[in-house]
C-alpha cells in the first residue's frame, strides 16, 4: 500500500496564465483553481496525492515554471508549495527565474502538520 503526500501552494503569474491553464488542462486539473478579484493573477493548488504521483505534479509545475517572460520587467512565473509526506518528511518547491528548487521544507512549517 503506498502513503500519501499532502501538496499545496501557488503559483502567480505575469501574463503567463492563459498558456499555464492550457499546461494544467492537458494534465491532471484536480485540486488547481483560479482565484478571481484583486490584482494577483495567481493558480492555487491543494490536494492529497499518492505519494508516487506528487512527481507528477511537480513535472506539471516545472512547466509552468519554464514559461517566459510576458511583460517589460522580465516577470517569470513565481510560487512556493509545501509537500508534506507521510513517511515524516516535508519538502518546499521554489518556483523562480524559471526553475523550480526542490529542498526539505524549514522546520518553520512543521506545525502545519502537528
Amino acid at each position: 500500500m503506498s502513503t500519501w503526500a499532502y501538496v499545496r501552494g501557488w503559483l502567480e503569474f505575469y501574463g503567463q496564465r492563459a498558456e499555464a491553464e492550457r499546461i494544467i488542462r492537458e494534465g491532471d486539473a484536480d485540486g488547481w483553481t483560479f482565484p478571481e478579484g484583486g490584482w494577483l493573477d495567481a493558480a492555487c493548488y491543494a490536494r492529497a496525492v499518492r505519494s508516487q504521483h506528487s512527481d507528477d505534479v511537480l513535472e506539471l509545475v516545472r512547466k509552468i515554471a519554464a514559461l517566459p517572460a510576458m511583460d517589460e520587467d522580465n516577470d517569470r512565473v513565481c510560487g512556493l508549495f509545501l509537500v508534506f509526506h507521510e513517511e515524516g518528511h516535508q519538502t518546499e518547491w521554489q518556483i523562480r527565474d524559471g526553475q523550480v528548487y526542490v529542498g526539505q521544507a524549514p522546520t518553520r512549517y512543521d506545525y502545519l502538520w502537528k
